[in-house]
């Protein structure tokens, strides 16, 4: 009475899961057994429709497979098209010439965030302004979630860590090699003690292109190789002052860091579609599978 394929779908079902979830035992493992899973209730459709709600779902899975695919693809490419842009092995039309290599402080002033006893999770309001920590750095930039507030006093005693659109923050301890490009939308937020600013010199270095090399692999490595710390990973303002960055003029930096940027918009609308496929998907799953929506003609009952 059942299609393989339908009854894969069902039993991942949301409401399905519900009553399979609650069931499970075990302190270390969870297990259910054959009895307990017998008294779970399912609605049944006529075999027609179960595969016809089978196809359905496996077509929203071929697309996200396709997708996931060509993210992978799009991914791999621009790690081709960084580690040859921003090392100077491959030139764009028009550009030639020597690079300069100097130390991240000769081009940025690096700064350290506020101290613990500056600022602590009791100090955290419900309306504010944003500070910025280690789990909002995201790969195409600062993550919009979970965003610890401090209160206007607090906002104008810690204006010394005041963020302004093209700043680049770094992790100061742990996954030291995790950073973003702090966007005109971020300019005034404040960065947390776990954090080091890096406020590039405009005249010499163009802010989307230092970031775009901080997280290139190879100077993603080239951290993780200095960070001190036994138990854990940390830098400092000496540490990163002292990192050789390659240089190009600095109208190459910017037609470089456009390049990578609109590799980067194409990521992020591909992964946004990806989105909101798997959105769809999980709909039509509670649509399908619970008889709300039907594929059949009105005279096929569930039973």
């Amino acid at each position: 009475r059942i299609d393989p394929t339908y009854s894969g779908y069902a039993l991942r079902a949301p409401f399905i899961r519900a009553q399979i979830v609650p069931m499970g035992q075990g302190a270390v493992r969870s297990n259910i057994g054959q009895k307990n899973l017998g008294r779970v209730v399912a609605p049944v459709p006529p075999k027609p429709e179960q595969r016809a709600i089978a196809a359905a779902l496996s077509d929203v899975d071929a697309l996200l497979g396709g997708l996931d695919r060509l993210i992978a693809k799009k991914r791999d490419l621009k790690q081709a098209a960084m580690q040859q842009l921003l090392t100077g092995r491959t030139r764009l039309p028009g550009f030639h010439g020597e690079w300069e290599v100097k130390r991240l402080g000769e081009v940025a002033n690096v700064k350290t965030g506020p101290f613990g006893s500056s600022l602590h999770e009791s100090d955290y309001v419900q309306d504010g302004t944003p500070i910025i920590t280690v789990e909002h750095l995201g790969e195409f930039g600062v993550e919009h979630f979970n965003l610890p507030l401090v209160s206007d006093f607090d906002r104008r005693r810690l204006q010394g860590y005041s963020l302004a659109a093209g700043d680049i923050v770094f992790s100061r301890v742990g996954s030291v090699d995790r950073n973003a490009l702090i966007r005109p939308a971020e300019a005034g937020w404040l960065f947390s003690g776990r954090l080091l600013r890096v406020r590039p010199d405009k005249q010499q270095a163009y802010a989307p292109f230092l970031s775009f090399q901080f997280h290139s692999e190879s100077f993603k490595a080239l951290v993780r190789s200095v960070a001190v710390g036994q138990t854990m990973a940390s830098l400092n303002t000496q540490i990163l002052n002292g990192i050789a960055v390659a240089l190009p003029p600095l109208r190459e930096q910017t037609t470089i860091a456009t390049v990578l940027s609109d590799t980067d918009a194409e990521l992020s609308a591909l992964e946004a579609r990806r989105d909101k496929t798997r959105a769809l998907k999980q709909g039509m799953m509670q649509e399908l599978l619970t008889g709300k929506m039907r594929l059949v003609p009105e005279g096929a009952a569930y039973a």
